[in-house]
């Protein structure tokens, strides 16, 4: 899904430094500099851009004017960050603060991430943002939001066809072809998303049933293909039989999906809280519901996960620096900014904040816990989530089928967890 904008930033940040460049001499044969803390050098990479994050960046180069502030945005679009983040990793060329997606279990074991477990800020995390950054019981990553999306859907377009939002699978698959037959697309999809029905049926048909299913895939206690096969076909026979999900869509970008939704060419998408701003700048008077996902039987269930988490290099040059940085991350001023910039639930008590009302109706889904993304549950999940994404396409596009994409995750999760042993 996961979606920004990364452009335009050296005016507002001055001596913020965009690019790759940035990052230069961050290699592990070079010395920690020593400097005194709030002075000196902070490189930081992140997936929000220099524009939605300068709220929060700003506030800090305010309180330590003399600091300067490398800061590099790789967008997480196609997977971009993660492949950056991996090759950095590495080569032990990390920034001194990294934003990283779970599970964190490969990056914590191979000694990249500082225990943070002792910082205020993160022991003022209730336990579930705590625990979903943690390994060997030590928390390696602040992560003081959670993210929950569904379907996000035209209520005007909805209401000109004479329809509510769909009371289960077998409508809201009725429902697109109505809208199919009137030229109009019944989701907004891009290239890289087109798993997320996938994770729709998979939450509302199995997770809602077993929670652990994706953590017995990770133990090799069941393979994906017996947690996956069931839901996958019948995507493939409601969706992509019937033209829901189409060919077109492979070359699609997130920004033009989104702007298919915010012009009516499209009555749904699948989306989170980040997307609200732009959809709105796109169309001000675009009308926006927000619904879970439903399911075969009725019963429902949010797409979501705690928020990307903030590290800090375990061979930090700048470890002062970067400690200073996740502590001001973790005051309640910045908490506020911070959750302006993702629209998402805290999970830190004693912090007012607003959601947009469209978000409301997933509030209950936030505080109950009933929200999944499954690919921050996986263990290998930049490899099984850029399987999922190619091999998707390739179904979509007739050359290949679920069958062999299965065995195809099947075979390479059996490699990664034989190269455990």
């Amino acid at each position: 899904m996961k979606k920004m904008n990364w452009k335009k930033w050296v005016s507002i940040l001055g001596t913020v430094v965009l690019g790759t460049g940035a990052l230069a001499g961050c290699g592990a044969e070079e010395e920690k500099v020593s400097n005194e803390p709030g002075k000196g050098k902070l490189t930081i990479m992140s997936w929000y851009s220099p524009k939605d994050f300068a709220p929060v960046l700003d506030g800090f180069k305010e309180k330590y004017p003399d600091l300067e502030i490398d800061f590099q945005n790789v967008p997480n679009e196609g997977n971009q960050y993660q492949q950056k983040l991996n090759l950095l990793a590495n080569s032990e060329e990390l920034p001194d603060v990294f934003w990283i997606r779970g599970p964190i279990t490969n990056f914590a074991k191979n000694g990249y991430m500082k225990d943070i477990s002792e910082m205020e800020s993160v022991q003022k995390l209730a336990d579930t943002y705590k625990e979903d950054y943690s390994y060997d019981g030590k928390v390696y990553a602040y992560a003081p939001d959670s993210w929950v999306g569904g379907m996000f859907y035209n209520k005007d377009l909805y209401e000109e066809y004479g329809f509510q939002p769909p009371k289960d699978w077998a409508e809201f698959i009725e429902q697109s072809k109505v809208f199919l037959e009137n030229g109009i697309k019944p989701l907004g999809m891009f290239g890289a998303a087109l798993p997320d029905l996938i994770y729709w049926l998979h939450d509302t048909e199995g997770i809602a049933k077993d929670p652990e299913l994706d953590d017995k895939i990770n133990s090799g206690e069941m393979k994906f293909s017996e947690v996956y096969s069931d839901v996958m076909e019948l995507w493939y026979k409601d969706c992509v039989e019937t033209g829901i999900v189409s060919q077109d869509m492979v070359s699609i970008t997130d920004e033009q999906r989104l702007d298919e939704f915010a012009t009516g060419k499209a009555a749904a998408t699948l989306t989170g809280p980040w997307a609200i701003k732009g959809l709105k700048e796109k169309n001000p008077e675009l009308n926006i519901g927000v619904v879970p996902f439903v399911g075969t039987e009725g019963n429902t269930y949010a797409m979501g996960a705690t928020n990307i988490g903030i590290a800090i290099n375990a061979k930090a040059k700048n470890l002062e620096n970067a400690e200073l940085f996740l502590e001001y991350m973790g005051t309640g001023e910045t908490l506020q900014k911070y959750q302006g910039v993702t629209g998402n639930f805290l999970g830190v008590e004693g912090v007012e904040y607003e959601v947009d009302p469209a978000m409301e109706p997933m509030k209950e889904y936030a505080e109950s816990g009933k929200f999944l993304i499954p690919t921050s549950k996986w263990t290998y999940t930049d490899t099984i989530d850029a399987m999922m994404q190619r091999g998707t396409q390739e179904i979509v596009m007739g050359t290949k089928t679920v069958e062999d994409v299965l065995k195809e995750v099947d075979d390479k999760m059996a490699e990664l967890l034989a190269s455990e042993q």
